[in-house]
């Protein structure tokens, strides 16, 4: 290590335009990666949304639920007997549905998720929807969510305190607050109704029913208890979760069941194997033009360990110098997608540390398998 210098870094720098590409390639697959995992957070945020606001420590469904929007109900009964246990103080009604709703600008029909509930209980956690859940008691009267995507027209920008006036599957409605919600990948934008408004906008929706039960549960009572409990005094047919089990259930239908998780994980691998690639390529083309040079230091007794271990120098080199400019063209296409698709992409450092220890493994890996030619190499035949 001549003046100090680390000799892996002396080889990398040598060739400046073989270190620019590799460097390239790196950026590249550390971007992609941190924006799959941005969209990947992003989706389980906007997904589990709605339901982290709904303040019950128990949820129930029927067996045809398959994510917040989609299933058939079960009948009202089963919120009743949830009632016998002495932990279960409220059992709540939540019914879910989509209906058209007319743009307050262009007039412009577009579906836009319904979710309903008695206005009377407090059902949802959030401080705007238990101020404006009271003025939800007169029919036809609707909470329209701030955060929907901007085909509703411009709704906040016509709210002064009155009423916007839209329509809704036909029906005339009365827009009297905001709330925030989100949207979601099932649902462009929301309104909050009460249970007679629903059945008035979506008069095909079976009666005496409701798609979601939400517990309140007693101070101090244990929700894994209870949710124990009501299995075994419900039918088989009725879904039983604690709120965090709910919340996994709908991370897990998504990530799982649908293309978008298929599609993050693949194209997370495809930015693994380019960087990879590259990376081997480089570091591969590195060794061979300096065999000469490593076969003299093996005459003299330098060993395969040494030589790997400046290769794994220059692997680290090379991912973290890759690293710092993939974060920054991540954080634009974060800003670029909140701004353009309205999704919460964040960078976290929990993402930060993953995709970190990704590149690094990925570039040690390129550059341990870049070396077999140099471990195999005879310094008596290369002279």
């Amino acid at each position: 290590m001549p003046l100090g210098i680390p000799l892996a870094w002396l080889q990398l720098a040598s060739e400046s335009k073989r270190f620019a590409v590799a460097l390239a390639g790196i950026t590249f697959a550390v971007a992609m990666m941190l924006f799959q995992m941005g969209l990947q957070n992003a989706l389980y945020k906007q997904v589990v949304g709605p339901l982290t606001l709904l303040d019950g420590g128990v949820m129930i469904t029927s067996p045809h639920y398959e994510y917040f929007g989609v299933g058939r109900g079960f009948a009202n009964v089963r919120l009743h007997q949830c009632l016998a246990l002495d932990d279960v103080l409220e059992a709540n009604s939540v019914r879910l549905g989509c209906g058209s709703f007319k743009n307050v600008e262009d007039g412009i029909e577009r579906d836009i998720f319904m979710i309903a509930f008695d206005p009377s209980r407090r059902v949802f956690l959030s401080d705007d929807i238990i101020a404006g859940q009271e003025l939800l008691k007169k029919d036809g009267n609707i909470l329209f969510d701030r955060l929907s995507r901007p085909q509703y027209g411009a709704v906040e920008g016509k709210f002064n305190g009155g009423a916007v006036r839209t329509e809704i599957a036909g029906n005339k409605a009365d827009i009297v607050g905001l709330i925030e919600i989100g949207p979601t990948f099932a649902a462009d934008g929301n309104v909050l109704m009460s249970l007679s408004t629903l059945e008035r906008f979506w008069p095909h929706a079976a009666a005496g029913t409701s798609d979601v039960g939400v517990l309140k549960l007693r101070e101090g009572a244990d929700p894994k208890s209870v949710a124990e409990r009501l299995k075994k005094i419900l039918p088989k047919s009725i879904k039983v979760f604690t709120k965090d089990e709910f919340i996994k259930s709908e991370k897990a239908y998504w990530g799982e069941r649908t293309p978008i998780g298929f599609v993050i994980g693949a194209s997370m691998a495809v930015a693994i194997f380019v960087g990879a690639v590259i990376v081997y390529q480089i570091l591969y083309t590195d060794v061979s033009d300096h065999i000469p040079e490593y076969a003299t230091l093996k005459a003299i007794g330098f060993g395969d360990p040494f030589f790997v271990w400046i290769i794994i120098q220059e692997s680290f080199i090379l991912s973290l110098l890759g690293f710092i400019p993939g974060a920054l063209l991540a954080e634009v296409l974060y800003v670029m997608t909140r701004e353009i698709a309205g999704m919460p992409t964040y960078m976290s450092a929990q993402s930060l540390l993953v995709v970190f220890g990704l590149s690094l493994t990925m570039c040690v890996c390129a550059g341990l398998l870049a070396t077999r030619k140099l471990r195999n190499a005879n310094p008596a035949d290369i002279f």
